[in-house]
């Protein structure tokens, strides 16, 4: 299910702190992702559907030089306009699974974002390049080294939550949350109304 300009644009007006109070206002099973760090604009928003990329450790009988992985490809040409890449590196921080030059590719082709179950090189200069990275750690190990990629958009788990290709990922600096895309509509009409409640709520404060 595509994500509308309209969608789009309804969840970049809103905060993570407003999607969560509408999806447990709805009793729906939580969808927060924890302990990622934000290297990106101050204040920026991410939103897009999720393109998924699987990474596990190399098999014992790779060579220590053979290029396994493929999110380069993933940057390069493969996530689409509208998309945001999730990476599964099942939390190591040991290698960096991301980096300046793929975001570099990744934001001219219109990808929106990049979530790392793992760890980034490049921090210092990811953070000026106006392209939201949410990562668990940072490495200036290359993954070629250690990891390969077993998947491209097929369902991961990141944090107990299973994400699937074509869901919609919302971040900003205070967390991550995952949308269903059946339920997009009642959940922002709800965050909507949190949103309302709480701008009238600042008015009252500044009497």
């Amino acid at each position: 299910m595509s994500l509308s300009d309209t969608d789009r644009d309804n969840l970049l007006d809103l905060q993570s702190g407003h999607i969560s109070d509408a999806m447990e206002g709805m009793e729906l099973p939580r969808t927060v992702l924890h302990g990622y760090t934000y290297l990106g604009t101050p204040g920026a928003r991410m939103v897009g559907t999720a393109f998924t990329v699987q990474q596990i450790p190399k098999h014992v009988t790779a060579a220590h030089g053979d290029a396994l992985v493929s999110h380069a490809d993933v940057s390069r040409e493969l996530a689409s306009e509208g998309e945001v890449v999730l990476i599964d590196a099942g939390g190591r921080t040991d290698t960096g699974t991301w980096g300046e030059n793929h975001c570099m590719r990744a934001r001219p082709r219109g990808v929106s974002g990049a979530v790392i179950n793992g760890a980034t090189r490049d921090a210092h200069e990811i953070k000026s390049l106006d392209f939201p990275v949410f990562c668990k750690g940072f490495s200036p190990v290359k993954s070629q080294w250690d990891l390969e990629t077993l998947s491209h958009n097929q369902p991961i788990n990141l944090d107990g939550v299973q994400i699937r290709p074509g869901d919609i990922v919302f971040g900003d600096e205070t967390g991550i949350i995952v949308v269903p895309p059946e339920l997009k509509a009642p959940i922002i009409e709800a965050a909507q109304k949190i949103r309302d409640k709480e701008a009238e709520w600042a008015k009252d404060y500044e009497k």
